[in-house]
C-alpha cells in the first residue's frame, strides 16, 4: 500500500511536519481534500475540540483547515489533470460538487482560470502555494522530503551490520505457560458486546485477561476488562494507531501509529505511553519476536524493517522491500523466519529473520491479507481478499485451498490449535474453520465489519475488534 501521489504532493508543497499537523494533511489527503466534520477531524487526532485542531494548524504555520482543505483539493484537481486528463467539470461531478463552484475556488486560489492552471501543472500549483503562504508566515518548506529519507534509510542500513538477534527460544526466560491440556476454545456464541467509536481495528489480550483495543480513529488504546465487558481508560499512543502487539510479559505493547509515522512503545502497568519507534513511512503491521527482543514492522513505503528494541524504544537495524505491504505479518514460532502476505501483488514471502532474504515465496494468487502460523510452525494459513483461505504446509510446500463466498480478512488461531477464526468482514460474520481439513465448523453473525481476534491465554474467550463500532466477547 504504497503512499498516496496526493500525499506524496503535500508532503512536498509543506513543511517538515510532525504529529498532529502532519495528521491533518494526511486526512485532507485521504480524502482528496473533501473536507470532513471539524470535529471527526478532532476525534481522529484524539483532540476533545474544533479549537484545538485550529491551534494545531497556526502553530504549525498552516492555513486555517477550510483554506487547506481548499489547496488540497486544488492540487487533487491538477493531479487527476495530468494523471488521466479528466476536466474539471467531471471531477467535480463524481465529487457531487457544483462546477460553478469549483471553477470560483481555482481562479481564488490561484488568480488564473483552470485553463491555464492545468497548463502549469501540480508543479505550478505547488509554487504558487508556497508563495502564497511564505508571505503569511510559513517557512522552511521541504522540497527534498524523499533524498532525506533515502540518505536516512542508507545510514541505518550502514549501521546494521552488528546486530545479531538470539533466536535460541531456549535461553530466554518466557512466561510460564499452560498446559496443553488446559488449552481450550470459545464454544462460538456473542457473551456481550460494547459500543465503543472510533474505528476499533486490533485488539490483543494480555497474560491477565485485559484486552486491548486500537482505535483508529479516536488516537488511543483503549483497556478493556472482558469480564463483565466494559472499558476502564484509554491511553493516547499516536495519530491513526493500527496494530497493538503486546509482550508475553504482558507489562508491555508497542503500536504502529500511521499518521505520527512512529512505533509507540507503552507500558501497560502504569498506562502511558514511555517511548517511540521512528520510522520511515507509516507503519502498518508488526510482529513480535519469540525472544521480545525485535519487532519486526512493515511501512507504506512498501518496506519490511527490522527493530532492535530497548526499554523505551528501539532503532531500525536492518530493512528491505517488500512488495505491496500491508497490516499483517507473523513470525515462525522458532524465531527464525518471517512471513509477509504482499496483498495484491499475490504472494506470501517467508524471508530469513536474521537477513530479511526471501528465503520461498508462496504463489496464492488474488489478494493475500490475514496470516496465522501454528504453534508448532508446520502450518501455515492466510486468508485472501478474493475469497479463500489457503493452508501452507511448510515442511513440503504443499497447499490446500477452501473457498468461500465473500472475501476472508483477518485470521486468528484458537489456543488448543484446532480451530481457525477466520473475519469475513463484508458478509459481517466470523467463520470458524477446522485448523486441520479447512472445514466449516460453524459461524458467528457478529453484523457490521468485524476485523481482528484475539484469545485469552486458555482459549475460553474471544474478542473481535468489530469496525462498525463495537466489541463483542465471545464464549
Amino acid at each position: 500500500m504504497p503512499p498516496l501521489p496526493l500525499a506524496k504532493i503535500l508532503n512536498v508543497a509543506l513543511p517538515s511536519l510532525s504529529g498532529d499537523a502532519r495528521a491533518v494533511v494526511d486526512v485532507l489527503a485521504c480524502k482528496n481534500g473533501l473536507l470532513p466534520p471539524a470535529g471527526d477531524v478532532a476525534r481522529f487526532l484524539g483532540l476533545r475540540t474544533r479549537h484545538q485542531v485550529a491551534r494545531t494548524l497556526r502553530r504549525a504555520s498552516l492555513p486555517p483547515l477550510e483554506e487547506l482543505a481548499a489547496w488540497t483539493r486544488l492540487f487533487y484537481w491538477v493531479l487527476q489533470w495530468e494523471q488521466t486528463g479528466a476536466s474539471l467539470l467531471a471531477l467535480a461531478r463524481q465529487s457531487h460538487v457544483e462546477p460553478a463552484t469549483c471553477y470560483r475556488l481555482v481562479r481564488r486560489l490561484m488568480g488564473q482560470p483552470w485553463s491555464r492552471v492545468r497548463r502549469g501543472g501540480i508543479s505550478g500549483a505547488v509554487l504558487r502555494f508556497r508563495s502564497i503562504w511564505s508571505e503569511n508566515g510559513m517557512h522552511q518548506l521541504a522540497i527534498q522530503p524523499y533524498l532525506q529519507a533515502a540518505a536516512r534509510q542508507e545510514a541505518a542500513r550502514g549501521g546494521g551490520g552488528s546486530f545479531r538477534p538470539d533466536y535460541d527460544i531456549r535461553a530466554v526466560r518466557q512466561p510460564s505457560r499452560p498446559a496443553a491440556d488446559q488449552l481450550g476454545r470459545p464454544r462460538g456464541m456473542i457473551a456481550s458486546r460494547l459500543g465503543i467509536a472510533g474505528y476499533p481495528f486490533d485488539v490483543g489480550i494480555a497474560p491477565d485477561g485485559t484486552a486491548w483495543l486500537t482505535r483508529l480513529h479516536a488516537a488511543v488504546l483503549e483497556r478493556l476488562q472482558v469480564q463483565p465487558l466494559s472499558s476502564t481508560g484509554v491511553i493516547r499512543v499516536g495519530i491513526a494507531p493500527t496494530r497493538v502487539i503486546i509482550s508475553p510479559s504482558g507489562e508491555r505493547a508497542w503500536v504502529t501509529n500511521q499518521f505520527t509515522k512512529d512505533v509507540a512503545v507503552v507500558d501497560l502497568s502504569s498506562r502511558r505511553r514511555t517511548g517511540s519507534i521512528a520510522m520511515e513511512g507509516d507503519p502498518l503491521g508488526a510482529a513480535l519476536s519469540p525472544d521480545a527482543r525485535t519487532l519486526f514492522v512493515t511501512t507504506n513505503l512498501d518496506r519490511l524493517s527490522v527493530c532492535a528494541l530497548t526499554d523505551n524504544g528501539g532503532r531500525i537495524v536492518r530493512s528491505t522491500p517488500l512488495p505491496q505491504a500491508c497490516t499483517e505479518l507473523c513470525v515462525h514460532p522458532a524465531g527464525n523466519r518471517v512471513y509477509a502476505p504482499t496483498w495484491k501483488a499475490g504472494t506470501i514471502l517467508e524471508l530469513d529473520a536474521r537477513s530479511l532474504s526471501v528465503t520461498h515465496r508462496y504463489e496464492v494468487g488474488g489478494q493475500p491479507l490475514g496470516i496465522a502460523i501454528s504453534a508448532d510452525g508446520l502450518r501455515l494459513y492466510c486468508g485472501n481478499e478474493h475469497g479463500w483461505i489457503d493452508l501452507v504446509h511448510l515442511p513440503t510446500g504443499k497447499i490446500v485451498r477452501r473457498t468461500f463466498d465473500t472475501p476472508v480478512d483477518e485470521l486468528a488461531l484458537t489456543p488448543d490449535q484446532n480451530v481457525l477464526y477466520a473475519s469475513l468482514r463484508t458478509a459481517g460474520r466470523i467463520a470458524m474453520v477446522d485448523a486441520c481439513t479447512l472445514a466449516c465448523v460453524g459461524t458467528i453473525e457478529t453484523g457490521g465489519l468485524p476485523r481482528h481476534i484475539a484469545f485469552d491465554r486458555l482459549g475460553s474467550v474471544a474478542v473481535v475488534a468489530n469496525e462498525a463500532g463495537w466489541v463483542d466477547v465471545v464464549r
